[in-house]
């Protein structure tokens, strides 16, 4: 590739550039800086936010169980618990025993996956 070959490829991906960081939350400012962060737009008023974090900070719990303690421990995630009773192992804490989901799938799941998902 000769010199202003070279030269033409740079220019047009150098104009391409901004758009394809158009949705982002940085901005190239060129020189030292660089990239430099902006304000993400939220859909939520700081209300909806102040509400949600006050609520979790009640209740400290993850969709997945986990409960957050802080620290360098983060999350603690629940574990089963069992006792020695009558002879016998006994399950003591209140979580699901959840049979392992089939691989097989049925005709409704494979419909909604090819939905979301086509074949290309």
């Amino acid at each position: 590739m000769s010199v202003p070959q070279t030269a033409l490829v740079l220019a047009l991906s150098a104009m391409a550039l901004p758009a394809a960081f158009a949705q982002s939350a940085t901005a190239f400012v060129g020189g030292e800086r660089g990239w430099v962060d902006q304000p993400v737009q939220s859909t939520q008023s700081r209300e909806q936010v102040r509400s949600a974090f006050l609520a979790f900070r009640a209740n400290p719990v993850a969709a997945d169980g986990g409960q957050f303690v802080g620290g360098e421990a983060g999350y603690i995630f629940p574990q089963h618990t069992y006792a020695y009773r009558n002879g016998q192992w006994v399950c003591t804490d209140r979580i699901a025993h959840n049979p392992k989901p089939s691989v097989n799938w049925t005709d409704a799941q494979r419909r909604l996956f090819l939905e979301q998902y086509p074949p290309a």
